[in-house]
């Protein structure tokens, strides 16, 4: 890495998080690319429609959205607490890892260590946020416009209203990653011609399975692999779209010979916001970004300590995020995630208590991931310490007034349920490990009976492994009563998963594992009906066998990428 790119990581736009480099509808019907050391040449006629997703000037792509005219002045910056050089001295020493500058500006964050300490040097500023003239932004070549125009990622579909609605109905409540609010007030202004294209082709990727066209699988695939196509070769210079997208792919799996999977985007997400410096104190920039943004930035950070632990829980793998390395942030330091004031097409779509609600879960759900973190870090373990991270479980009940709101508690509930049994596991709580099973097949069995189970959360099959385990552990035992009985709930999971398949390709191959790992335990009793079979009760066979694995080891074998969406 060059002392340009370690000193220096710019941040996304100020203003808005919907500006793109392709969001601009053609004013006439051709697009103009510049090559090296000749002036535009007319490339290619393209239907003013929202295919035409590129606008070139002088060369240059340039982003239609708010942008500074001019740099700072000077006196703009607030002096540094340092002993001699002032704030304006370490704007210009930033700025000057910038070869290119232009008018545009853009936040920079600048870590403490490595070539930040050219800055310690010369003064002891807390502040690590500047902004700067930006660099001048690259041409898409015209190979590149070409392909991405083959692959359809400037062509919305005909539903995009409907998968807008279907995101913020069901994926916003649930998982944050988007100001909502500044999302409607553009999309009301512009419609689909003012929205970031990569953006709204991750967020079509996930909402697509709550949309009335099927199967949802194919499509969720053509959106993804569009906004994948954008992310590699656009090179979006907004980088709070690139963690906000890279989230949003998290959620998409095809099989688990793809690289490019759960695991490999929220890696991307997490690297680009701690090069942004969402995991640090963003409170001493009050006066040069709105707490509109700040909340963004800070709901968006819970959304990658989010993702990381429950990925790591859920493929037993480590931690990505190291809380040392971060400052501690409350859930409520990102307020205005939901309002009952969001308006799409003319119609609320949350009531002040569903708004309410969802906040209240949405902090809940990042303290929970908190507890869970605790849980997988931990070497020492003892009854009273398994007791104290258990007490961090009590989800609050939101309430059922509504169908959103059961919908947002249950999910809640089955992140609580699988926190439990990790807990449970570690503590030698072996009856609280039966009960955390019952609840989440509780859940299980009313998504089907009120045949809501279409409308589960992207992150919903990962969450059912760690009950599954534990039946499945269950049906070794020589008490028929509860080898029968843990059966017949591990039939519920099946029909669940059943009823997910044409949505989510992660149901069909968790529920295929199962159900050989099931035969797997009837040829064991088979081959065992001498009388050689474990006769421990139930209870204690569940705690021996699993009590002493840390995080999802004891599941892990499940294969590469079940746990997406």
């Amino acid at each position: 890495m060059s002392a340009t790119s370690a000193i220096v990581t710019r941040c996304a736009a100020t203003s808005t998080q919907v500006g793109c480099r392709a969001q601009n509808a053609l004013r006439s019907g051709k697009d103009a690319v510049s090559e090296p050391g000749n002036s535009t040449r007319e490339l290619v006629s393209i239907p003013m429609t929202y295919s035409s997703a590129y606008h070139y000037t002088s060369g240059r792509k340039r982003a239609l959205r708010p942008i500074s005219k001019h740099p700072r002045n000077n006196s703009d910056y607030v002096l540094s607490s340092g002993p001699s050089v002032a704030r304006s001295d370490l704007v210009k020493i930033v700025a000057a890892a910038i070869p290119e500058a232009t008018r545009r500006t853009a936040p920079i964050f600048v870590e403490e260590g490595g070539y930040g300490d050219i800055l310690n040097a010369v003064s002891r500023t807390t502040d690590r946020y500047f902004q700067i003239p930006a660099s001048a932004e690259e041409a898409l070549t015209p190979e590149d416009l070409e392909y991405l125009k083959a692959k359809g990622c400037f062509t919305l579909p005909e539903n995009s209203g409907e998968l807008v609605k279907a995101y913020f109905r069901y994926v916003h409540p649930t998982f944050p990653v988007i100001d909502a609010a500044q999302f409607l007030r553009q999309y009301a202004i512009t419609g689909l011609k003012g929205i970031n294209l990569l953006l709204l082709w991750s967020m079509f990727s996930v909402s697509a399975s709550y949309a009335a066209a099927s199967p949802q699988k194919v499509y969720k695939k053509i959106y993804a692999h569009r906004a994948k196509y954008l992310f590699d070769l656009t090179q979006e210079n907004d980088k709070i779209v690139l963690v906000q997208s890279a989230l949003l792919l998290s959620f998409w799996f095809e099989d688990g010979e793809d690289v490019k999977q759960s695991w490999y985007w929220s890696s991307i997400a997490i690297s680009i916001a701690q090069t942004l410096g969402l995991h640090r104190d963003i409170k001493v920039v009050a006066a040069q970004t709105s707490i509109a943004q700040r909340s963004l930035w800070r709901n968006i950070w819970h959304c990658c300590l989010y993702r990381d632990v429950w990925l790591a829980f859920g493929m037993g793998r480590p931690l990505r995020i190291q809380t040392s390395d971060c400052i501690a942030f409350l859930p409520g330091d990102g307020i205005g995630c939901f309002s009952d004031e969001l308006v799409l097409h003319g119609e609320e779509l949350y009531s002040t208590q569903e708004a309410e609600g969802f906040g209240e879960s949405w902090k809940t759900l990042i303290s929970l991931s908190s507890v869970l973190r605790d849980t997988i870090i931990s070497e020492e373990w003892s009854p009273p310490r398994a007791e104290v991270l258990r007490a961090g479980l009590n989800a609050r009940n939101i309430g059922f007034s509504t169908n959103l709101l059961t919908r947002v508690h249950r999910h809640l509930q089955l992140h609580e349920n699988a926190a439990t049994i990790a807990i449970a596991r570690r503590g030698g709580f072996d009856e609280i490990l039966l009960e955390a099973a019952d609840r989440t097949t509780t859940i299980l069995q009313a998504l089907l009976d009120d045949q809501t189970s279409a409308y589960a959360a992207p992150n919903t099959i990962p969450l059912l492994v760690p009950a599954m385990v534990i039946y499945l552990g269950a049906t070794r035992s020589n008490e028929n009563l509860a080898m029968n009985g843990a059966k017949e709930k591990l039939a519920i999971y099946s029909n669940f998963l059943t009823a997910l398949e044409d949505n989510y390709p992660a149901a069909s191959i968790l529920r295929g594992i199962f159900r050989a790992a099931q035969k797997a335990v009837l040829s064991e009793e088979s081959e065992n009906q001498q009388g050689n079979i474990d006769s421990r009760p139930v209870d204690r066979l569940i705690s021996s066998d699993y009590r002493n694995l840390s995080g999802n080891e004891h599941f892990s074998w499940l294969a590469e990428g079940l746990y997406p969406s």
